[in-house]
């Protein structure tokens, strides 16, 4: 696991160093935010500029107006991002599901242009859960709990369509219905199409590989609204979590049954540093 981790972070300096001496004309990457519904788009804040995301999960909307079509059930992550520079990027954040923080590094290997069909990413994450007598006192270290994932970001424009392929590999902490953690093949698969300046629409669809383990998988939609500011992200979504190992464990909501969550993302963009 150390060599592993060693590996990613090398990796990711060695791209963050090429992004930055290549010369080119840039496509603009059709995808708004520093999220494509639930997971890491390509994208990420500029150098010296400061994200606070404000993430809204409520419960079940089949539990009709008794539950307030899901207000009383309803988990929430707020997080912050910062571009260290144009294309390297760290970030952190708190999910009210079993008190969960989480942490990432992401980096730009470069983007769409002229000479190269896409745009190429790397995200590295962890997160920890601190919920109190909820786990095994065997299974209680920062170590057991913690899960650990990396992604490539792969991701085309053409026209106002968006698309991104995100395989990964993803080692989940100590779960419950497995008395154990298991490591898990996930890819992401994500569309969007811009409506208008301020307007866009995408849908998101992760999956996970395990030839002993089966999960629903997430499959989500959202509607993005730019404010010249705020970046406001409508979801309708099958999956209540906001961070890799919960999306890819915890899932139960059906699209056919009904079984759905709405949502929103709030992003706050502030320029900490001038350059």
């Amino acid at each position: 696991m150390k060599k592993l981790t060693a590996a990613i972070f090398f990796f990711i300096a060695i791209g963050n160093s090429y992004a930055q001496t290549v010369e080119k004309e840039v496509v603009d990457n059709i995808f708004r935010g520093t999220r494509l519904v639930n997971e890491h788009s390509v994208n990420m804040p500029d150098k010296g500029e400061l994200l606070f995301l404000i993430q809204h999960r409520f419960g079940e909307i089949d539990g009709g107006i008794y539950e307030l079509f899901g207000l009383d059930q309803a988990t929430m992550r707020l997080g912050f991002e910062y571009g260290f520079g144009n294309h390297f990027t760290a970030g952190f954040g708190r999910s009210s599901w079993l008190k969960t923080y989480d942490l990432f590094v992401k980096s730009r290997i470069t983007e769409q242009h002229q000479n190269f069909p896409f745009s190429l990413g790397i995200v590295a994450g962890t997160s920890i859960p601190t919920l109190r007598n909820y786990f095994p006192e065997a299974e209680n270290s920062l170590l057991s709990k913690s899960s650990g994932s990396v992604q490539l970001l792969l991701a085309k424009t053409i026209g106002n369509f968006g698309f991104q392929l995100s395989p990964g590999i993803l080692s989940t902490g100590y779960l419950h219905s497995q008395n154990g953690s298991i490591i898990l093949i996930t890819t992401g698969i994500a569309g969007s199409v811009k409506i208008s300046d301020l307007f866009s629409a995408s849908v998101e669809y992760l999956h996970s590989f395990h030839s002993e383990y089966s999960s629903t998988h997430p499959l989500s939609i959202g509607v993005d609204i730019d404010t010249r500011g705020h970046l406001f992200q409508l979801i309708l979504s099958n999956s209540q979590q906001m961070f890799s190992q919960g999306l890819h464990t915890v899932t139960q909501g059906t699209w056919s049954e009904g079984q759905l969550y709405f949502g929103f993302n709030l992003i706050r963009e502030f320029r900490i540093k001038y350059y």
